[in-house]
């Protein structure tokens, strides 16, 4: 098996953490559930609610230094593959198809991001969001 090193921006949207991955055509896949997890993270990463990070997701734990959590794989079912983090039990839909086979455990590296937008709409709440050049994939940029 190879190794796997995926970078995910996860955002607020329509009440829940969502990220997109244009290579995929993914556009606001759920990132993890249950979404309450996501808040105990960023606490634990020195984070603001709502605060835009970013995940690097890897199968091997060779990420740098930052806080990084461990999701040790627990059982499969018909919703997909079940892991835990502390005493969270999570179902990663999306996460798990960036590997070619599950893996017994998925490291992350949970650091802030700086360019907080993403290629969805603000929610309606959230005036000071918009939408960046940078962040919309070739394909969705008008051509002038």
């Amino acid at each position: 098996m190879k190794h796997v090193t995926h970078t995910i921006k996860p955002y607020w949207h329509d009440g829940a953490w969502v990220f997109d991955d244009p290579a995929r055509d993914w556009l606001a896949k759920p990132f993890v559930t249950p979404f309450g997890m996501v808040d105990q993270m960023l606490r634990r990463a020195r984070l603001q609610a709502r605060q835009p990070f970013v995940v690097i997701v890897s199968d091997r734990d060779d990420l740098r230094p930052g806080y990084r959590l461990v999701l040790d794989r627990i059982r499969e079912d018909r919703e997909g593959h079940w892991y835990v983090w502390d005493t969270t039990e999570v179902l990663c839909p999306a996460l798990i198809r960036y590997f070619d086979a599950p893996p017994a455990r998925i490291y992350c590296l949970v650091t802030a991001r700086r360019t907080p937008f993403s290629v969805m709409q603000p929610d309606r709440g959230d005036a000071r969001r918009r939408l960046v050049a940078r962040d919309v994939p070739t394909r969705l940029r008008r051509s002038r």
